[in-house]
């Protein structure tokens, strides 16, 4: 099936608990096709039937948006990622994590050396290759953001921005300004909010907490940006998480999201 033409999707990493066996994910998909969405990042699905899951999107009429891959599987089976993305008719993956070896002086030389290695092995199947941030990604070992480092020393035909409002924020960091800087190398955007709960910080429903979503929303519509996929990482409260990304999928439809 070809893109719809909406921005709007949501990764099932969000609903994981609900992904564990095909017919979860089956119940899954059709609760998440009700809700409105018509594209999901298929991440945190167990994935040894790439054939089922991709059934399973063609039975909903559900576009896979993108992928996200941890970074042996990037380094050590990256023809196995490609079949499994050609499968799902997929042209996006990212790293969700490079994992904890790479937070040191050191590991701001050696990571953006293997994303580049990585990002053009996937470019020459056709496939855009992103990076996902966390917070941790804010920290400097050098004069500038761990963050900024990755994206000055990898060319942006070869790594894409997976930026992550909720962790940006997270970091120190300015969502909108973030997406301004990077405004050409965008390819996902993945919108959560943040609150605070028992002055601790905590995720929310896309607009339902205290990011400037005003000036998130005038950046991404400036920037290269051809997904805003709700993510959230866990439940607000004891709110029910289907009912959460129904939330998130109202107040970005309100907004004027296409």
């Amino acid at each position: 099936m070809t893109a719809p033409e909406t921005r709007i999707a949501v990764t099932l990493y969000t609903l994981r608990d609900h992904c564990k066996t095909p017919e979860d994910l089956d119940k899954t998909l059709r609760r998440v096709k009700d809700i409105g969405y018509e594209a999901v990042q298929v991440s945190g699905v167990p994935g040894s039937n790439i054939k089922k899951i991709k059934q399973l999107l063609d039975k909903y009429n559900i576009y896979c948006c993108a992928s996200h891959e941890n970074l042996d599987n990037l380094k050590n089976n990256l023809s196995e990622i490609v079949r499994k993305l050609k499968i799902l008719n997929c042209s996006f993956t990212a790293l969700g994590h490079p994992g904890n070896n790479y937070w040191s002086t050191e590991g701001v030389k050696t990571l953006p050396g293997v994303l580049e290695t990585i990002g053009k092995q996937l470019k020459e199947e056709g496939i855009i290759f992103g990076y996902h941030n966390h917070a941790a990604e804010f920290e400097k070992f050098t004069g500038k953001t761990f963050l900024q480092e990755i994206y000055d020393n990898v060319p942006g035909n070869i790594l894409s921005a997976e930026l992550d409002t909720y962790w940006v924020q997270h970091g120190g960091g300015n969502p909108a300004q973030w997406i301004n800087r990077l405004k050409e190398r965008i390819h996902i955007l993945h919108f959560k909010d943040y609150t605070v709960c028992d002055d601790k910080p905590v995720f929310c429903e896309v607009g339902e907490g205290n990011l400037d979503w005003e000036n998130i929303l005038t950046a991404a519509e400036n920037s290269t940006a051809r997904w805003y996929v709700v993510e959230q990482d866990n439940p607000f409260k004891d709110r029910d998480i289907f009912k959460s990304i129904e939330i998130s999928f109202d107040n970005m439809k309100k907004t004027g999201i296409k």
